[in-house]
């Protein structure tokens, strides 16, 4: 027996009700992460080496046992890859949609954003769908305060950027980096890999 097909407005409830429902199942995915990420492994009564545990046990690569309270990870945590005595200081924040990965020995200073969601079009408009371009942080990287690093950024080894500067391209090697945008504005030393950093005051 051929069943007539059900009329127009009995379809678009259906849909509606199927949408409404996938929805649903997003927003409870991203309500559980949130709250394994953001509320539980981010605060304060959570020490250090919990805290790297609780990362990892979510999908995050932290080789890290000092990673400060309140950092916030957005996207997708498995994209997250954090190198061996890297310091998170207070607050910062990675937008997890493509990769971001940090090297061993760094200093991320407090606030400091890593974004990897680009709308960018050709000609110089934009798109309102998000393209995801990933961020590459080399060892023994100074990232001072509020620094703001862009998609598609790679920051080469030996690298420090000065507190408030926005990357938005990629930061050769051995440098000092300050501005908006960020540019090279000399260079500096290194004692090796093995050795400590010189810092120059920026």
């Amino acid at each position: 027996m051929i069943h007539p097909a059900p009329p127009p407005a009995e379809r678009s409830s259906s849909a509606s009700l199927r949408l409404l429902a996938e929805q649903l199942r997003l927003d409870g995915r991203i309500f559980l992460r949130n709250l394994w990420f953001n509320r539980i492994a981010a605060s304060f009564v959570v020490p250090k080496v919990l805290r790297r545990g609780l990362y990892r046990v979510g999908g995050m690569t932290v080789d890290s046992f000092a990673v400060s309270p309140m950092l916030r990870v957005e996207g997708d945590p498995r994209n997250v890859r954090i190198g061996g005595r890297t310091y998170f200081n207070l607050g910062c924040y990675i937008e997890a949609v493509a990769p971001v990965e940090i090297g061993s020995d760094c200093a991320i200073g407090m606030q400091a954003l890593f974004i990897t969601s680009d709308h960018r079009a050709a000609g110089g408009g934009w798109v309102q769908t998000a393209s995801g371009l990933p961020i590459r942080i080399g060892d023994r990287v100074w990232i001072g305060a509020r620094v703001m690093v862009l998609p598609g950024v790679t920051i080469g080894d030996d690298v420090i950027v000065a507190a408030g500067a926005v990357v938005t391209a990629d930061c050769a090697p051995g440098g000092v980096y300050a501005g908006v945008p960020a540019r090279r504005v000399r260079e500096v030393g290194t004692a090796g890999a093995a050795g400590p950093r010189r810092k120059a005051t920026v």
